[in-house]
């Protein structure tokens, strides 16, 4: 369990994991590049009674400020160039989820862009320093949970 604190949601789409997340006491601030997503989240938290920090910017342009987040979630999205500033984003004890689709997804759906798939064991690989609580990518997707030491 990820102590209550900071948490980043990268591109968190409508928004529906930081409303989660908002609501079990985390301060959230989530950005995805789209404008109508953002629209949908803000309206969602507003709906649920919460208030996560929606931006709408390109994974490239946030700060990851150093050692701030204690849950950093990233789902279904992959841009390997962010990968280090989550690491270091992390506050020591923090945990990281990370799901994204592996390169057995072309197996399911064969024209999918595959610069957005991970190799199998590339995930770990490259969180191997962090303490790796949960790994699984025996289907076409690829799941880490790891903690900061």
């Amino acid at each position: 369990m990820a102590k209550r604190g900071k948490a980043l949601e990268i591109a968190c789409g409508t928004g529906e994991n930081s409303v989660f997340l908002s609501k079990r006491g985390f301060e959230v601030i989530a950005f995805d590049i789209s404008d109508v997503a953002i629209r949908e989240a803000r309206r969602l938290a507003k709906r649920e009674g919460v208030r996560p920090t929606f931006k709408i910017l390109p994974a490239q342009k946030f700060s990851y400020p150093p050692n701030r987040f204690n849950l950093i979630a990233n789902f279904y999205f992959l841009d390997r160039r962010i990968l280090p500033k989550l690491k270091r984003s992390l506050a020591k004890g923090g945990i990281l989820i990370f799901e994204t689709y592996n390169i057995r997804h072309l197996r399911v759906k064969g024209d999918f862009n595959r610069n957005y798939l991970l190799e199998i064991g590339e995930l770990i690989g490259f969180f191997k320093d962090l303490e790796i609580l949960y790994y699984d990518e025996t289907s076409n997707i690829t799941t880490l949970v790891a903690r900061k030491p």
